[in-house]
């Protein structure tokens, strides 16, 4: 009887080789691949959303640079408008005390204060009775004019480049 006992306690220990064989197999294999595999796919995903996140991260910053660029440029421009009236208000009473009744030729015939230009902005006067002002390097680009005929009571904007910034805006001018 116990060869018979030995016998099953054989055949048990050979059934259970193979079991243990394959088990150790199984987590040689697991061991060498990874259990959650990355594809192509998951990876291109992952870059779009970071893309995309990191576009409107910046894309946000240089707007409101420029949105506050754009508003200290405007405060500059809202700055000399009363210069426009102080000339305009002096070429009429040179053009009332002319004679022939003729607008001035020059800005330095008026009666103004020193001081009117600017770094950013020089004014002149056309013999047409319109005050003309000039931005200068300092401004940002140099040669924008802003004309404002005195008869008519209206400005007028010439940008030789106007998809340069900086730019001036018609509604700056008319506040």
């Amino acid at each position: 009887m116990p060869e018979a006992m030995d016998n099953k306690k054989a055949k048990e220990h050979k059934k259970a080789a193979p079991q243990q064989a394959d088990k150790a197999a199984k987590d040689k294999a697991q061991s060498i691949n990874p259990r959650h595999k990355i594809g192509l796919v998951e990876i291109i995903m992952i870059l779009l959303l970071a893309g995309v996140v990191f576009i409107f991260i910046f894309g946000m910053n240089q707007m409101k640079a420029e949105k506050a660029r754009e508003l200290e440029l405007q405060q500059m421009v809202g700055e000399v408008l009363p210069t426009f009236g102080l000339i305009a208000n002096e070429a009429k009473v040179y053009k009332e005390n002319d004679p022939f009744g003729a607008w001035p030729l020059t800005i330095e015939e008026l009666n103004l204060p020193a001081g009117l230009d600017t770094p950013q902005f020089k004014f002149s006067f056309s013999d047409a009775g319109a005050v003309i002002m000039t931005t200068t390097k300092d401004f940002g680009k140099k040669g924008i004019t802003v004309s404002y005929d005195i008869t008519k009571d209206i400005y007028d904007i010439n940008d030789p480049d106007p998809t340069a910034k900086p730019v001036i805006k018609e509604d700056w001018l008319n506040q």
